[in-house]
C-alpha cells in the first residue's frame, strides 16, 4: 500500500473526533447510572484540560523540545492525563468510582481512533516489513513498513468491545487498564523506534503505569479484606 502523509489538520480532526466519541460514551454510561449532570459537565472540563496538558507534557518530555507550547500532542500522554483527571475528580466529587470506571473503559476506544490519525499522518509507523498489508509513505521513509497503527486500532477496539461487554464484572476497571497497558507495551515492539533503542519512552511509561495500577489493585483488595475481617 502506497500512501502520502495527510495534512496535519486531518490528524488533529481525527484526534478531536476520537476524544468526543470517548466523552459521549462516558456521558451515556454515567447518565444511565444516574450520575448528577453537574458532576458530568464539571468532569468533562477537567477531562479536556488534563488531556491537553498531559498530551503536550508527554511530548515535551520524550522529545526534548525547548518549548512546552510548541510541543505536539501525544495521544498516549493525553490518555494518561484523562485517567489522572478521573482519579483527581473522583477525590473531589465522589461518584462511587463510576467516573474512573467509565473513563478506563473508554480509553481503548479513544486510543483506537487516534491510531487511525497516526496511520494517515504517517507517524508512529512500524518496523520495516515487506509482507501483506505493508505500507509505504512516499513522502516519509519511502520504505515498506508494518502497519502497526492499524493493528493497534483493531486491537484496542477489540479490547473496548470485550471489556465493555463485561463492565458489570467486579474489578473491570483494573482488568481494562491492565489489558490495555500490556497490549500497548507489547505492540510498541513493532514500532520503528524500537529498532534504535531497547526500551521506548512509551514502554517505560507503560511499565510505570502497570506497576501503579497493580499496586493500587493489591492495596484496595487488601483493604477490602481487612474491612470484612
Amino acid at each position: 500500500m502506497i500512501l502520502h502523509k495527510s495534512p496535519i489538520w486531518v490528524y488533529n480532526l481525527i484526534i478531536v473526533i476520537s476524544v468526543i466519541i470517548g466523552m459521549v460514551y462516558i456521558y451515556l454510561s454515567l447518565k444511565k447510572d444516574k450520575c448528577e449532570y453537574k458532576k458530568i459537565y464539571l468532569f468533562f472540563i477537567t477531562y479536556v484540560v488534563f488531556a491537553f496538558v498531559f498530551g503536550k507534557l508527554y511530548t515535551f518530555i520524550i522529545s526534548g523540545n525547548n518549548s512546552f507550547w510548541k510541543s505536539g500532542l501525544s495521544s498516549y500522554g493525553g490518555l494518561i492525563g484523562v485517567l489522572i483527571a478521573s482519579i483527581v475528580f473522583e477525590k473531589i466529587h465522589p461518584t462511587n468510582s463510576k467516573i474512573i470506571k467509565y473513563t478506563a473503559l473508554s480509553l481503548p476506544l479513544v486510543y483506537s481512533g487516534t491510531k487511525v490519525a497516526c496511520f494517515l499522518a504517517g507517524c508512529c509507523y512500524g518496523i520495516p516489513y515487506n509482507g501483506i498489508f505493508s505500507v509505504t509513505y512516499v513522502d516519509g521513509l519511502n520504505i515498506s513498513l508494518f502497519p502497526i497503527q492499524i493493528v493497534e486500532t483493531i486491537s484496542f477496539l477489540a479490547i473496548f468491545i470485550v471489556c465493555n461487554s463485561l463492565k458489570k464484572i467486579k474489578g473491570i476497571t483494573y482488568i481494562t487498564l491492565i489489558v490495555t497497558i500490556l497490549t500497548k507495551l507489547f505492540l510498541d515492539m513493532l514500532r520503528y523506534d524500537h529498532l534504535r533503542i531497547l526500551i521506548t519512552p512509551n514502554q517505560i511509561a507503560s511499565i510505570g503505569l502497570l506497576v501503579i495500577v497493580i499496586a493500587v489493585y493489591i492495596y484496595n483488595f487488601a483493604k477490602s479484606l481487612l474491612n470484612k475481617a
